[in-house]
């Protein structure tokens, strides 16, 4: 059975100002939350100094603290993610080995803006998945592709930055986790979820925000797919 731990980021009815620094804290540190906290801390004293200062420059302490390698990674396994769900909405299984060897494949020529090559192998990202399964429905989430009222899209790294400032945003974000939290329940149980499910719920009208929806599978996936061995369950 599922142990459900509750992100605490209400408090007396009200959203608590670092409730999206929270989210991301929980999301690098499901499995220590002592360090999910100190690393909200942080970035809380972060944010402040650099409103405060003009010349802000980042702290070395968060410098070291962000693992850019693991975040990148980390969005490759909400990729992973929505994949699983959207197996599991089409077949009634989420087909995990499959799944994670079709993103390493579609990923696998891409780079990051700097150049370098993103975190793509399979065995990796499987195991990434399974380090940081309480929160993968934040990942998946932070994957997930938000239209704006001026036709642009929010997702990845730009979808975590709105939803670490903007309260509005972080109610659509929470709803659309909630939605993949519920689908990874059936097809990849965890033993341990973190959720904001409920306090969220305390803010915001969760099924006021769109619903997500399983889309066809790609040309492009179906041929990674032809590459595919099956290999021992996890």
């Amino acid at each position: 059975m599922t142990e459900q731990k509750t992100i605490p980021i209400v408090e007396a009815g009200q959203l608590v100002p670092e409730a999206g620094m929270l989210i991301l804290g929980y999301m690098l540190h499901p499995n220590c939350e002592r360090s999910a906290q100190q690393f909200t801390g942080i970035l809380v004293e972060e944010t402040i100094a650099k409103s405060n200062d003009p010349s802000y420059q980042p702290s070395a302490i968060l410098e070291k603290l962000v693992d850019v390698k693991l975040i990148r990674r980390l969005m490759l396994t909400g990729q992973l993610a929505q994949r699983i769900c959207a197996n599991h909405a089409r077949n009634g299984d989420g087909e995990f080995s499959k799944a994670a060897h079709v993103v390493s494949e579609l990923n696998a020529t891409n780079t990051t803006l700097s150049g370098d090559p993103l975190p793509t192998d399979a065995d990796r990202l499987r195991n990434t998945f399974l380090k940081h399964r309480a929160v993968m429905h934040f990942w998946a989430a932070s994957y997930y592709h938000y239209p704006q009222d001026d036709g642009t899209i929010l997702t990845g790294m730009e979808a975590i930055t709105e939803m670490l400032i903007s309260p509005s945003f972080l109610g659509h974000f929470l709803s659309i986790a909630k939605q993949f939290e519920e689908v990874l329940a059936e097809a990849k149980p965890a033993a341990c979820v973190w959720s904001a499910t409920e306090p969220a719920s305390e803010i915001w009208d969760l099924n006021q925000f769109p619903k997500m929806h399983v889309k066809r599978e790609t040309p492009q996936a179906k041929e990674a797919l032809r590459s595919y061995r099956s290999r021992k369950k996890y």
